[in-house]
């Protein structure tokens, strides 16, 4: 019951926070972290980040990694629901398509690759090779990302390594807390120093929590859905791999290898529908924005006024001559300047 609830709540403020750093994303004018510094909702994302991460981390000690990811779906179906209701832009049917494709892959690969593994922290060789691997997968993802540097191939890069950062993140959480927790669920007294694995996976969530946020903020820039899409679908799946480095024993047979198969299809072809989705709606607004210009219904330019002459006796005398001109502009430059 604690992590159905903790977990829930937890994807509920990760919506928050995710359509929080969309916003951020689209309304920021400077670029790189000088912009989102002076941008209020930015700020609020990552304090919903913060609680996020805090009641993530609090299911983990009650459920297994897999088990917890799995309630993580519900951001993928709170966050463009809210996103929508607050924009005042109902979802279009391709959205809503496309999103239901991915919770149905994501939710059914979490169910068929559920856990047999133990409670106990995994051992020195395990840990050292879960970062190894995390190491790899992030640096083979944000390479790809700036390859492509710019449109929705490197939206979706930038997520997928924000969602490989996010499991790494929450797999070396888990093992910090089973450190240090005893069988109730409460920190035990440690004599003599705290144990090293902790040590290290907690350096691990250090580097790993805040790398991810920003790989996220970088996906953003893309749109919502399908940054958020792809985040929800590698980071369960980063985590089952994890998983598997740290022991855990998964069901082999052919049949739940061709159902994780097609469940995996079927999230794939969702995250794809997303991405046509949001790459059709950007280019209709950019449409929408150069016909406005075409027929002058785009802002107005107002030119820059001209400098101002220096004050002196001749300056209200000539200013009054070229009114008298008849010239329009002239005429209400004079008028400025009176």
């Amino acid at each position: 019951m604690a992590v159905l609830l903790l977990g829930t709540v937890s994807a509920l403020v990760y919506a928050a926070a995710a359509v929080a750093q969309r916003g951020a994303a689209a309304r920021t004018a400077l670029p790189g972290a000088r912009g989102y510094r002076r941008s209020g909702i930015w700020w609020t994302s990552l304090l919903l980040n913060a609680l996020g991460a805090l009641l993530h981390t609090a299911a983990l000690r009650y459920g297994s990694l897999v088990a917890v990811q799995m309630l993580g779906v519900l951001t993928l179906v709170a966050a463009p629901v809210l996103s929508a209701a607050l924009l005042r832009s109902p979802m279009s049917g391709e959205q809503w398509r496309g999103t239901a494709l991915t919770v149905a892959g994501v939710a059914g690969l979490l169910v068929l690759t559920r856990s047999a593994g133990s409670d106990r922290a995994p051992d020195t060789g395990a840990l050292l090779g879960a970062v190894l691997l995390t190491a790899g997968v992030l640096g083979v993802t944000t390479a790809a990302a700036g390859v492509t540097r710019r449109g929705p191939a490197a939206s979706l890069w930038y997520a997928a390594a924000a969602g490989v950062a996010f499991a790494a993140a929450s797999a070396l959480a888990q093992v910090a807390v089973l450190e240090l927790a005893d069988g109730d669920g409460l920190l035990r007294r440690v004599d003599g120093g705290l144990p090293w694995p902790a040590l290290l996976a907690g350096a691990g969530v250090v580097c790993l929590a805040p790398a991810g946020l920003a790989l996220c903020q970088l996906g953003y820039r893309g749109g919502l859905e399908a940054p958020l899409a792809t985040v929800t679908l590698v980071n369960p799946v980063f985590a089952t791999l994890i998983g598997v480095v740290f022991g855990d024993r998964y069901p082999t047979d052919l049949g739940t290898a061709l159902a994780a198969l097609v469940a995996a299809v079927a999230a794939g072809c969702g995250v794809c529908v997303l991405a046509r989705a949001e790459a059709r709606e950007s280019d209709q607004g950019d449409g929408r924005r150069e016909a406005g210009r075409g027929q002058g219904g785009g802002p107005r330019q107002v030119p820059a006024p001209a400098a101002e002459p220096a004050a002196g006796p001749f300056t209200e005398s000539a200013a009054v001559s070229r009114a008298g001109a008849g010239s329009g502009a002239d005429t209400a430059a004079a008028s400025g300047s009176s």
